[in-house]
């Protein structure tokens, strides 16, 4: 059964990137919010636990439980009639049958190494960090408002060099997850971004943080390229766009 949680303080899961996602936004929202709401998925005890913020789901098992055939389904369920923008989940809770009328996108988790300085990091302007990062399809308003609130509680950043930017999505439990990592169209090439990406983990770094990003596979091969080690793989469920 999937049930809605009306106090939760995330310490049961197991320890992973979707954790890491989940009680990040119960550090930044709790359970107060509309917009970010936690559900059980429980029998005789809870088997997993799933976060949906802004239309984004993501969800992880719990220690030691044992998720079966069951609770896959009643995910598959929740997912048809919640229609989610997105669905990022480990690959034991995913049903068999996939999530009709969503494209599965693989993608390879990264370590970013640490650059000697983190010397030259700029506060990029938000609006110009925003057109940078995407070109349509997102909500400023919406993104705005959550990032600069994430930012205020010190559990984020916006940083930039040169022409490129990134965001610095969450900082918990030792690990910075680093997303929106990009170049204006006119400096690509300029080795602005990798030099972004070493003096922010350098940055994280100083302060106890191991940063880490996600990359699809037309980008998984750059950071190969540079170097970078990888952590793990996963898939991450889009909604068609004919359906959003």
């Amino acid at each position: 059964m999937i049930r809605l949680l009306e106090e939760y303080d995330g310490k049961d899961l197991r320890e992973s990137h979707y954790s890491r996602v989940i009680r990040a936004h119960l550090a930044a929202y709790g359970t107060r919010y509309d917009f970010c709401r936690f559900y059980e998925i429980a029998y005789r005890r809870r088997a997993g636990v799933i976060a949906v913020f802004n239309g984004a789901c993501c969800a992880e098992l719990c220690e030691g439980s044992d998720f079966g055939s069951k609770a896959r389904r009643e995910i598959y369920e929740f997912a048809d009639f919640l229609r989610p923008v997105s669905i990022e989940l480990p690959e034991k809770m995913i049903p068999r049958p996939g999530f009709p009328g969503y494209l599965r996108f693989e993608r390879t988790l990264f370590e970013v190494p640490p650059a000697e300085t983190s010397q030259g990091l700029i506060s990029p302007d938000p609006e110009a960090a925003f057109r940078t990062a995407f070109y349509g399809g997102a909500d400023y308003g919406v993104w705005l408002t959550d990032t600069m609130h994430r930012i205020n509680m010190s559990a984020s950043m916006l940083l930039g060099y040169e022409s490129s930017v990134l965001t610095v999505r969450f900082m918990s439990e030792g690990m910075a997850y680093i997303t929106d990592v990009a170049t204006r169209y006119e400096d690509r090439g300029k080795g602005y971004a990798r030099t972004l990406l070493g003096r922010a983990s350098r940055l994280l770094a100083d302060s106890g943080y191991s940063a880490y990003l996600a990359a699809a596979p037309d980008t998984a091969s750059f950071y190969r390229y540079l170097g970078y080690s990888e952590m793990s793989s996963d898939a991450v469920f889009n909604l068609r766009e004919s359906e959003e």
